[in-house]
């Protein structure tokens, strides 16, 4: 009985590195930082102007070889990322009461977000390669500044909570990412590692802004129709698993 049950973890064992030989080789991953020029649109939001920001991340990609056939195969893979990212404006913020309008305020916005992408490359393995990608994200907001502070306290009663500027907003955003880049093996013919430059444009199709009970101090109408918009400039670096 010992034995055959070494055997047969000794089979489990041996299938399941063989499927590891099979798929492991297909994914690469790696990681890459660079700016966000963001800014808000709908007609929420007034005198807008764009914002600068970080994108920090990585990624792992699959490529299809072992799942799809011909020409298609050798060029489309499967991108999933995570990034720490900023997106936000330098805008118009407004109060009922006091009735107060404050202009070129920036609102900073923090988000942990996964965009799952196609990915199309072309051109040999061994020199420069040129890709386009396009697909969907999912953010969760992690944090909000508006004018370098997270709360406001415009009552200035100690007894209360300050009010935070988060509240104001659906911590939840999705939308449309589409780009391209090139990227170039380095450390010789047989490296596995290459790097990577890539511009991308992500396109919020929710609205952000949320109407509360908290926020009746807040205009309804500066709420109802917010939606983020980036270009994200990008390098990384990225290694191929054998």
């Amino acid at each position: 009985m010992i034995r055959f049950s070494k055997l047969k973890s000794l089979f489990i064992t041996i299938v399941l590195s063989g499927l590891c030989s099979l798929t492991f080789a297909q994914f690469s991953g790696g990681g890459r930082i660079g700016a966000n020029l963001s800014n808000l649109r709908g007609s929420s939001i007034k005198n807008n102007k764009m914002l600068v920001g970080y994108n920090i991340g990585g990624f792992i990609n699959y490529s299809l070889e072992d799942v799809l056939s011909g020409d298609i195969a050798d060029i489309m893979s499967v991108q999933a990322e995570l990034s720490v990212q900023t997106k936000g404006t330098q805008a118009e913020y407004h109060y009922v009461d006091p009735e107060t309008t404050y202009y070129d305020i920036k609102q900073n916005f923090t988000y942990v977000q996964v965009p799952v992408l196609a990915k199309f490359t072309f051109g040999d393995p061994r020199s420069i390669r040129y890709f386009a990608e396009g697909g969907f994200f999912g953010a969760a907001l992690f944090g909000l500044t508006v004018d370098g502070k997270i709360s406001r306290d415009d009552d200035n009663d100690t007894g209360t909570d300050p009010r935070k500027y988060r509240e104001e907003y659906s911590g939840f955003d999705m939308g449309l990412v589409i780009g391209g880049g090139i990227t170039m093996p380095f450390g010789g013919r047989r490296s596995p590692w290459s790097a990577f430059f890539n511009a991308r444009y992500s396109l919020g199709l929710k609205n952000i802004g949320e109407f509360k009970d908290k926020t009746i101090d807040i205009p309804e109408d500066h709420l109802q129709d917010i939606k983020t918009s980036t270009i994200s400039l990008l390098a990384g670096v990225a290694y191929k698993f054998n």
